[in-house]
């Protein structure tokens, strides 16, 4: 990773300025956590954090919040060097978590809040529906390195998994000191919201859905569909003997030519 140096002026005529020096490593990698849960606009901007040290089948990851949109993002922070070993580690994680119902998501956060600073929230699914929009999801999660450096190899893979659809960042912060002060600079390495990606990337199911069904040409045929099922009442029953097995479906809603609905009732019978 390139160096990152940093001068400060004291503004006069001389111009004259002074070269901060690097803050020591051992120092500023027992501040770095401390100091991005009490100010997590360092990590991303509109970010609430709602677990540290949230446990997860893989470990416990470092800290999870949520994005001004609703996403949940998982960030792996290292003090020190990231390797390609916290690529691995911030994937189990998030996958573990993605893993998870709704539900039980929720569950799982509130049951580990309250931890190391983070703010307790009894229930996470009321916090979270008076937080954001009522379309907003958890999922897809985002992941996100954050160290006090990268090496190439770890910069080299991260930038893959973006090129390939992944939704993952890689921040690394630089420390110096300067009147007895530690000042921390924020580099962004590799961002997923910023970062092209080829063919592969990753779209909403739901899009990718639309996408499929238009290259058919059966989109009028979908959407009938979907409106008869939601405008209907059905009922299922299931009756049998030795010899055969009956079905049956009633629907109470039938689309006619002219495009209007009106109620009719289809029986149907397989056996």
């Amino acid at each position: 990773m390139e160096e990152l140096k940093i001068w400060s002026s004291d503004n006069n005529s001389n111009a004259k300025v002074t070269a901060l020096d690097t803050a020591a490593q051992t120092e500023s990698e027992g501040l770095l956590e401390d100091i991005l849960v009490r100010n997590p606009d360092m990590l991303a901007e509109g970010l609430k954090l709602i677990g540290r040290q949230t446990r997860t089948t893989g470990g416990p990851l470092d800290l999870l919040g949520v994005e001004p949109d609703g996403r949940l993002s998982v960030f792996e922070l290292k003090r020190g060097t990231l390797s390609r070993e916290a690529v691995a580690q911030v994937i189990d994680y998030a996958s573990d978590l993605e893993d998870m119902d709704t539900e039980s998501l929720y569950r799982h956060i509130a049951d580990q809040s309250g931890n190391l600073g983070i703010q307790n929230i009894d229930d996470f699914e009321e916090w979270y529906r008076e937080n954001y929009a009522d379309d907003a999801s958890l999922t897809p999660l985002r992941m996100v390195l954050v160290g006090l450096g990268v090496d190439e190899p770890t910069e080299r893979m991260v930038n893959y998994l973006v090129r390939s659809g992944v939704d993952i960042s890689l921040l690394t912060f630089h420390c110096f000191e300067q009147d007895g002060k530690t000042l921390f600079a924020r580099q962004v390495e590799v961002d997923s919201s910023n970062t092209p990606v080829g063919p592969r990337h990753r779209v909403p199911r739901s899009q990718q859905f639309r996408e499929s069904i238009h290259s058919v040409d059966v989109e009028r045929l979908v959407d009938d569909v979907t409106q008869m099922f939601m405008r209907q009442t059905v009922s299922f029953s299931k009756t049998h003997s030795k010899s055969k097995l009956n079905f049956c479906l009633d629907y109470s809603w039938h689309r006619p030519e002219d495009g209007s609905w009106s109620p009719k009732k289809v029986r149907r019978h397989s056996s």
